[in-house]
């Protein structure tokens, strides 16, 4: 049953009044917990997933993050090196 809305044509602008009752029909071919079989928890999903696949994907994502970080640590460093040369100059004049 959907909700019904009522109009109240004295004061436009209020909100139309809404029959709140509304519940939803129950569908039994779809979702819902299946009392038959038990699907496996998030849980355990993750755990699977941690032991057996991610520790063969580790070790290349972690060289790749630290190709990452060197690559922009470079130009940082060579920032913060004219930066220093630039101080330098200035205060020795």
């Amino acid at each position: 049953m959907k909700p019904t809305i009522q109009f109240n044509e004295r004061r436009a602008l209020r909100l139309p009044k809404t029959d709140c009752s509304y519940q939803a029909a129950a569908m039994s071919s779809r979702g819902g917990p299946r009392y038959g079989s038990r699907r496996p928890s998030i849980r355990a999903v993750s755990c699977e997933y941690f032991k057996n696949e991610a520790r063969s994907i580790f070790a290349a994502e972690a060289a790749f993050f630290a190709v990452i970080v060197i690559t922009a640590a470079v130009p940082l460093i060579s920032a913060a090196n004219a930066l220093l040369h630039l101080v330098r100059s200035v205060a020795a004049v």
